[in-house]
């Protein structure tokens, strides 16, 4: 529910044609890790998320590996939007 509400005030703040680049730990999981809040991502989860978000439109995604010493394993899904 927060995570909406984070994306519609993006949504308010960037110009006509606005553009942004997001990206999330790739899978199902939403909940609390070592004491963090985390919302992760696919492509389904994506679109699904998207439908309730009006006026930002998918440009592009992809999915990358993590560059980071020992977490090669884990991926991330990269999405640029742009407001209508």
């Amino acid at each position: 529910t927060e995570l909406k509400e984070v994306f519609h005030r993006i949504r308010t703040a960037l110009k006509k044609g606005g553009i942004l680049y997001t990206s999330f730990k790739y899978g199902d999981y939403e909940g609390e890790r070592n004491g963090r809040y985390f919302t992760d991502m696919t492509e389904d989860k994506l679109s699904d998320f998207l439908k309730g978000i009006v006026g930002l439109e998918l440009e592009e995604q992809w999915v990358t590996s993590d560059v980071r010493p020992g977490r090669g394993d884990e991926k991330w899904l990269n999405i640029i939007l742009r407001k209508k």
